[in-house]
């Protein structure tokens, strides 16, 4: 497999830097690759079938994302967060997810909202699922898909991108999370969101929506504290 440009201008050494990058996200966040887990680039190369050139580009992606870092004579390993780590992540989340609310009440017009909350409603019903069986990873999946749908609608990339980055899923256990009551309740917290975007409770939604993630943010805390 080469890294030549194909005839549609793509090379496939973009193909595969994206998809190997994602390959090792996704066994981090599934807890397959924890905290302080060596990511070996043989390993990988052999896995996805690539040279370790393209898996080395990845590591250092997600070493720009946070996920990883990298240590002088004995290579790349998963990052374990700390408490401040935490912090400045959600910090930052929140301001931009507040920005996003606000600007998806004032600015979509009446068919783009009600097809944003088509689609957040649909979300909801998925998540409120995956609460009654206590799959906390499913769960975290839609929780995901909620935030990003929201955002995606005002179609600002910047904020998209700057999003994409402080969104930092469940790759470690956070026992605060996992029990099916805790789900539920967040649930809740989403479907009382939707409700107030429905109505263009712009005051009511900033609030909603940074008391959900002041309550991850907790969480999380709670699962990075020794």
């Amino acid at each position: 497999m080469g890294y030549e440009e194909n005839g549609g201008g793509l090379t496939h050494r973009k193909v595969f830097r994206e998809e190997i990058r994602s390959a090792i996200r996704d066994a981090i966040f599934a807890g397959e690759l924890g905290p302080g887990d060596r990511i070996i680039e043989t390993f990988w190369a052999k896995e996805l079938g690539v040279s370790q050139g393209p898996v080395r580009e990845a590591i250092r992606d997600l070493e720009a994302q946070g996920l990883v870092e990298t240590v002088p004579f004995k290579g790349s390993r998963v990052r374990t967060l700390t408490e401040k780590d935490v912090r400045d992540n959600y910090s930052v989340r929140i301001c931009l997810e507040s920005k996003s609310v606000r600007d998806a009440i004032d600015q979509l017009p009446e068919g783009g909202m009600t097809e944003l909350t088509e689609q957040l409603q649909e979300i909801v019903e998925e998540m409120d699922r995956h609460a009654g069986q206590g799959d906390l990873r499913r769960f975290t999946e839609c929780d995901t898909a909620f935030h990003r749908a929201i955002i995606d609608a005002t179609g600002n990339q910047v904020l998209l991108r700057l999003w994409e980055q402080c969104n930092m899923r469940n790759w470690f256990s956070v026992s605060a999370l996992t029990e099916s009551v805790s789900l539920k309740q967040l649930q809740r917290g989403h479907q009382r969101l939707l409700e107030q975007l429905r109505a263009r409770d712009r005051r009511g939604a900033v609030s909603t929506i940074e008391d959900h993630l002041t309550s991850l943010m907790d969480g999380f805390i709670r699962g990075v504290r020794p």
